[in-house]
């Protein structure tokens, strides 16, 4: 079986117990992350957390914008008639309300509102536009700072809810009447109010989401002001918002929610953006209630979106699933980086024994086998000493040694390569007849004694033995019939400027 074979078959062996391993990890890690969300969304834990935390939200928002409506500063302020000293007395309050507030985040919106809806003083805004919170014609755009600023109910009144605040996009909004109890006939008078708001921002749908460890979105009517979904960047993902406001009208999702007295509706399965989640909806709750406020007061239009992921889309499924598929494709490439440096490993030492046995094929019988590596070294001592037995030399260890360290290989035999590759046109001479006829035996016992008597007479004896003088030749022989498609090659001894070889005559 070929290495590229076996390395195919181990490719598709860690390539299949990966998507094995996957679709186990995964699709048991994806179904306990559905039946957890499912859990939590079913038993209304999620959309109970998120109505509970916005309405502690109110609560403390209605407790500080009422402590500042109380602040002798904020009545001072509605007092006097300069206009000079309301902004300053005003901002005055303004600081001492933030000095003891403990809430990092500073209000969006923090205005003293006089007995006519006109902005008196605002905070961080020099010169505020007086009829912000009016509509053209001059009328109040909110019923809640109308109800607040009512002269006829010489109370403070405290409202906080979530509402769409104009031009500044939906907010948590707090209102509390300024009460002048020192009056000339005695009587407690309403002389404006303060406007506290906080907007409903992702930033705020984010720590929302941190809380409760699921996905926020805040909508009012029917549209989708921020949500808690996140870019690369970490800015918000301002597509979901579109996203997200089919579940507002399609269903009837919203309708129970701000059908029902506790303002949670039962969860359903949605895909929004290509992603499952379940999905609950809560209504955004007011302080005080509906009982406490006038008949024709409007009704809570803003509420929230809760969506637990509910898909092979979480957060926990995609790592997971990325971490095995990172394995397996680890495990492959260091199975298939470890099989190729095994095989070149044992590869360069194969190639030096092809090299030499190539050699050996074609003649050089005095070539010997090197030490190639610790997986081969005992192929190759194996070789040499077969060769030693073949052609009756030393074997390894026993052999003599030149003075660079080189063993001395000795009876090396010469031969002339050059050859008459084909027959004379006139037929075979009588001297190359009586060669190609002479018996075999006869022809190799001759050939041996002509060449030690050849090399003796140059004064070059070597010791060469019988049997490895006739390996050597037959060795030459075979490649030169190859060589030349001749039916058998002989050897003539010839004596050259004191050299002695053996020139093949090929017989046809």
């Amino acid at each position: 079986m070929s290495r590229t074979i076996i390395g195919a078959i181990v490719a598709v062996v860690i390539a299949v117990l990966t998507a094995v391993c996957y679709v186990v990890v995964s699709g048991g890690l994806a179904e306990r992350v559905k039946v957890d969300a499912r859990a939590q969304m079913t038993a209304s834990r999620l959309p109970q957390q998120a109505l509970n935390n916005a309405r502690l939200d109110l609560l403390n928002l209605s407790g500080r914008v009422e402590a500042l409506a109380a602040d002798p500063g904020v009545i001072g302020a509605l007092r006097t008639s300069s206009s000079a000293d309301r902004v300053r007395e005003a901002n005055l309050a303004f600081a001492r309300f933030h000095s003891g507030v403990r809430d990092p985040v500073a209000p969006d919106v923090l205005a003293l509102i006089d007995a006519t809806g006109n902005i008196v003083a605002m905070d961080g805004v020099n010169n505020p536009v007086a009829t912000e919170l009016k509509d053209k014609d001059g009328k109040l755009t909110w019923p809640g700072l109308a109800l607040v600023i009512d002269q006829t109910r010489p109370q403070r009144r405290v409202i906080a809810e979530v509402w769409n605040y104009p031009g500044r996009g939906l907010m948590r909004v707090g209102l509390a009447s300024v009460v002048d109890t020192q009056t000339v006939d005695g009587v407690p008078r309403v002389v404006g109010a303060v406007v506290l708001a906080s907007s409903q921002s992702s930033k705020l749908a984010r720590e929302e989401q941190v809380l409760l460890g699921v996905e926020v979105a805040y909508f009012e009517g029917g549209k989708v002001h921020a949500t808690s979904f996140r870019k690369g960047d970490n800015t918000e993902d301002a597509r979901m918002q579109e996203a997200l406001a089919p579940l507002l009208t399609q269903g009837d999702l919203v309708k129970r929610a701000f059908a029902a007295d506790s303002g949670l509706a039962s969860p359903l399965t949605a895909t929004v953006g290509g992603k499952t989640f379940l999905v609950g909806a809560i209504r955004m709750p007011r302080y005080p209630a509906a009982r406490n406020l006038p008949d024709d007061y409007p009704p809570v239009t803003a509420g929230a979106l809760v969506l637990a992921p509910a898909g092979r889309e979480v957060p926990e499924h995609a790592t997971a699933g990325r971490l095995v598929l990172v394995l397996g494709a680890v495990a492959l490439l260091l199975a298939l980086g470890a099989m190729w440096l095994a095989s070149r490993r044992i590869l360069d030492q194969v190639d030096e024994l092809e090299v030499g046995v190539a050699e050996i094929i074609n003649g050089n019988l005095e070539r010997t086998f090197r030490p190639v590596g610790d997986d081969l070294d005992g192929l190759a001592n194996g070789l040499n000493v077969m060769l030693a037995r073949l052609l009756g030399r030393p074997e390894p260890g026993e052999e003599e040694m030149d003075d660079d360290g080189n063993p001395i290989v000795p009876g090396r035999v010469e031969f002339d390569e050059d050859s008459e590759a084909r027959p004379p046109a006139e037929g075979p001479s009588p001297e190359l007849a009586a060669l190609a006829q002479e018996p075999e035996p006869d022809y190799y016992k001759r050939v041996y004694t002509e060449y030690v008597a050849a090399r003796r007479a140059t004064g070059n004896p070597d010791e060469v033995s019988f049997e490895g003088f006739i390996a050597k030749l037959r060795v030459n022989e075979g490649k030169l019939k190859a060589l030349h498609q001749c039916k058998a090659v002989r050897f003539r001894v010839v004596t050259k400027d004191g050299k002695v070889t053996l020139k093949p005559v090929p017989i046809f």
